[in-house]
């Protein structure tokens, strides 16, 4: 299993400048940028789509091996993070450095599920609808959803408001956020080595 999985690990690293190349042609078929009538872009195109389709496979698939194979998680982590454990003392320091990351990490992951949950807004309703002769109004909420098509719902509301400020969660991706997770990890794992090497 150990070759089985370097071997597809080198598969996956070597293919991706193929990959990414074949993205971007298939992106410029579907758009129009290519010439779609042409023999060789549809023959491109169905070759692109293989090829994503076999590398998408192999994230797929390494991904959970690197879950469940802590040998392989070693090795590839090991290398991703550029961990070095040459002697005892570095061992310890990785060891303080992944504390020191980890911790930073939980508390930026906490800070990130309290501004997704906030909700705050800040509007004017009609002058027939105010409050004590007030119509600048201000909303305070939390929000929660297991789905994110929950969170997509329009709101029904029966007043007519004027926003002046509406922020109800994070306005970017998923997708922004956990690779952003990615990089703080690794490099907040490097700048702790080096700080403790020093």
């Amino acid at each position: 299993m150990k070759k089985f999985d370097s071997t597809l690990l080198k598969i996956f690293l070597y293919g991706l400048p193929l990959f990414v190349v074949l993205a971007v042609f298939a992106y410029c078929y579907s758009e129009g940028i290519v010439d779609r009538d042409a023999d060789y872009a549809r023959l491109l195109n169905n070759f692109a789509g293989l090829i994503i389709t076999v590398w998408m496979t192999l994230a797929l698939y390494l991904s959970v091996r690197l879950m469940v194979s802590g040998q392989l998680r070693d090795q590839v982590i090991a290398k991703i993070t550029f961990m070095r454990e040459r002697d005892e003392r570095e061992a310890l320091l990785t060891g303080k450095a992944t504390k020191a990351t980890f911790l930073t990490s939980l508390a930026i992951l906490i800070f990130l599920f309290s501004l997704s949950c906030f909700q705050v807004s800040v509007y004017r309703v009609p002058p027939d609808k105010a409050v004590d002769g007030k119509t600048g109004m201000v909303s305070l909420g939390m929000g929660f959803s297991l789905l994110e098509s929950d969170k997509q719902k329009q709101r029904t509301e029966n007043i007519q408001k004027e926003y002046i400020f509406d922020y109800r969660g994070l306005p970017i991706s998923s997708e922004t956020i956990i690779l952003l997770l990615i990089i703080w990890h690794i490099g907040f794992y490097n700048y702790s080595m080096r700080k403790l090497l020093k």
